[in-house]
């Protein structure tokens, strides 16, 4: 009489691991890469709010005190990124514009934002609704 072997061979079961090991080195390396550009759209969200509050503060005081000048350079620390932030003023006869330019090092290199805003120097004391943002 003969014997029916049921199961699995031992060849069978290391090339299922073998399968299941590249399956998840592969999911570990999407991660990975996931926590690196979640990291990189973190330290841009902040640049952006770190920029546009500057140019907000810039705004308000050059609405209020047109004769402020603005600080040059500053560099802030936010979620362990240091950011480096270059604020520039330009007026002319009509137009009053301030330029932000946020910079910042990660993994891949040095990154940068750059906002803009224009007012109407006729209006920067009566009326703040001509505030527009340039990106």
């Amino acid at each position: 009489m003969k014997k029916i072997l049921c199961g699995i061979s031992l060849i069978e079961a290391l090339v299922t691991l073998l399968v299941l090991s590249i399956g998840l080195l592969g999911l570990g390396q999407l991660q990975a890469s996931l926590w690196f550009s979640s990291s990189k759209l973190h330290a841009a969200s902040n640049a952006y709010l770190l920029g546009t509050t500057y140019l907000e503060i810039l705004a308000a005081t050059q609405i209020i005190a047109p004769d402020l000048t603005a600080t040059p350079s500053l560099q802030t620390l936010r979620s362990g990124t240091l950011f480096d932030t270059v604020v520039s003023l330009s007026e002319d006869e009509r137009l009053a514009e301030a330029e932000i330019h946020v910079v910042w090092e990660d993994r891949s290199g040095s990154q940068s934002v750059r906002l803009e805003s224009v007012t109407e120097t006729v209006s920067r004391a009566s009326d703040t609704r001509l505030l527009l943002s340039v990106h």
